[in-house]
């Protein structure tokens, strides 16, 4: 299985929002305290298509060629951010989305999804890496074999006041 990555187009929309859709449902069965809306795909569309275009963000994909045609199998979504003002003005690269098709998990695909976005923001003098993912998530495993580290828990209650 040869795997190759690159930026996204717009014309990969049509494959990348099954995967936005499995990502998101992946999310929500690991924190369900909140459903998915109705007009989700909605805005997931508009949403990737502005992160696909966007200069301060970059989709990665992860794409295998099976008999001549192509197949998205993964992306990661990163987006250059400023931390809140309180803090010292560093930029840094948000990965808001990681995401590989079950079938090919636990081959590299997502190490290679994550490291080609830190190539990304290096590439623009970018050298911090931020991700937030559900407690019990399998990219916790994968982003601390790079080095990634916890800093900061959050804790949500079902219960509204």
């Amino acid at each position: 299985m040869a795997i190759d990555y690159r930026q996204a187009r717009t014309t990969d929309l049509h494959q990348l929002l099954p995967l936005v859709e499995a990502y998101a449902l992946d999310q929500q069965a690991q924190m369900p305290i909140n459903s998915l809306t109705e007009r989700f795909m909605e805005y997931a569309r508009a949403g990737m298509a502005q992160a696909v275009e966007h200069p301060a963000g970059c989709v990665m994909v992860a794409e295998e060629t099976t008999d001549g045609a192509p197949r998205i199998v993964g992306y990661a979504v990163g987006m250059a951010q400023e931390p809140p003002a309180i803090f010292e003005p560093e930029i840094y690269t948000f990965i808001t989305d990681l995401y590989v098709v079950p079938d090919y998990r636990r081959q590299g695909i997502g190490t290679g999804l994550v490291e080609r976005v830190r190539g990304w923001g290096w590439v623009k003098g970018i050298n911090r890496l931020s991700v937030v993912l559900p407690e019990g998530n399998a990219g916790r495993g994968l982003l601390a074999k790079l080095g990634f580290r916890p800093v900061q828990t959050m804790f949500y209650s079902g219960e509204r006041d």
